[in-house]
């Protein structure tokens, strides 16, 4: 019996052991895991600050460079430099993530190997936690994807018969003081993230809307009231032509109508276009951005820049493909139509299957219409005097603070 007994407490002290064991190590974890926690909080602080005082610089104005500079100080002295154990790296434009190759925004990646003493895994007994922000200049503003700014009426906003259109991301604002702004015929549809308008809105067209439109509100501001047309101080000088077939336009001012025609393509080269005469494609013309960078098109005035002249017409309307995209970087960043104020006479745009627009169009003193050929959708925001949607098919526009112009401020946006 006394033999039975002592190998029993022999058991149990095995069995005591193992216990303790086990919670040495789960407390053993338990701090390695509230280690790593902390690490990673530090490390996601100083990535976000160093974010921030590179986007500031570039707010600025300041280069890629300095952004890099400015944003590795302020790791700096929030306890991260480069070494053995800590890698910081700085990244303006972005290498990965939503605003990748944006210039406007700046990547900053820290990794560091903490050292663990329990945690299964860990190379010579450090863990590597890794945090990553970006910071640029986002655009502020309260969604207003499309602003219509003429104060009398009726009707400076029309959907036509069986015209969906449909916003994501904002709403519209209608400055129309008239008790009947917007005009949605019948099979149509506006839909939005909201509808203000400073007049009214009859009750059949309200109830096209979604949501329900909010009426007597005070006028939006033209976001872009004070921005002035671009430079023509040792811009190029082109003349107009008509093209039929592949032809590689350059930025600079065009004194002559230029004319997309049946097997032309346009391929535009990045920066700002200068139109005197007017811009138009027609029948099977394409206009296609050449390269990565983003452009301008300015209808401007015969005399632009001085005053006087007649304004030649902004009319995208050829059937071939058509993808334009604003520039990202510069005064006129995000916007990719600008038509003069003095030009009064309409400006058009047809998407169809192919198209590919991002950015403004901005339309300050005339009609803005938009034909709509297939479903189609496009990355944009609108600021016209008047707005006109047709074309029995259904346009869906986005949008987002990466693809239009309007006041940026700095940002962590990941």
């Amino acid at each position: 019996m006394s033999l039975w007994r002592r190998d029993e407490g022999g058991q149990a002290l095995i069995l005591i052991a193992a216990a303790l064991g086990g919670l040495l190590l789960g407390i053993g974890l338990a701090l390695d895991t509230g280690q790593l926690f902390v690490a990673r909080r530090a490390a996601q602080t100083a990535a976000d600050a160093g974010a921030w005082a590179g986007a500031a610089v570039l707010y600025a104005g300041g280069s890629a460079a300095l952004a890099r500079t400015a944003a590795t100080d302020d790791a700096t002295r929030n306890g991260y430099t480069a070494g053995t154990y800590i890698t910081v790296t700085m990244a303006s434009p972005p290498t990965s993530g939503t605003y990748a190759a944006d210039p406007g925004y700046i990547e900053v990646t820290i990794t560091e190997q903490v050292l663990t003493r329990f945690l299964f895994g860990a190379i010579a007994g450090r863990t590597a936690v890794t945090v990553r922000a970006v910071a640029g200049l986002a655009r502020s503003g309260t969604g207003q994807a499309v602003i219509v700014t003429r104060s009398s009426g009726p009707t400076t906003f029309t959907i036509a018969s069986n015209t969906l259109f449909t916003i994501t991301g904002g709403g519209t604002n209608t400055n129309t003081t008239s008790g009947n702004a917007i005009q949605v015929s019948g099979g149509g549809q506006l839909t939005a993230t909201f509808h203000r308008v400073t007049g009214g809105v009859s009750a059949p067209d309200a109830g096209r809307m979604s949501p329900a439109p909010t009426t007597g509100v005070a006028a939006a501001a033209d976001p872009f009231a004070s921005l002035a047309g671009p430079s023509t101080t040792g811009v190029p000088v082109y003349a107009g032509q008509n093209i039929t077939s592949t032809v590689a336009l350059s930025p600079g001012v065009y004194t002559g109508l230029i004319t997309v025609g049946n097997g032309g393509i346009a391929q535009l080269a990045t920066g700002n276009y200068i139109f005197r005469a007017g811009f138009t494609t027609t029948g099977t013309g394409s206009v296609v951005l050449a390269g990565a960078g983003g452009v301008l098109l300015y209808n401007a005035n015969a005399s632009y820049p001085a005053a006087g002249g007649s304004c030649g017409n902004l009319s995208l309307a050829g059937s071939g493909p058509m993808t334009l995209a604003a520039s990202r970087t510069g005064s006129y960043a995000g916007m990719l139509v600008f038509q003069g104020r003095t030009c009064t006479n309409g400006a058009a745009v047809t998407v169809r299957t192919g198209t590919s627009l991002s950015g403004t169009l901005y339309v300050p003193a005339a009609t803005l219409t938009i034909s709509v050929a297939n479903n189609v959708t496009i990355a944009s925001q609108i600021v016209a005097d008047r707005l006109t949607v047709n074309g029995s098919n259904t346009l869906t526009m986005a949008f987002t603070p990466a693809s239009v112009a309007g006041t940026r401020v700095p940002s962590l946006v990941e």
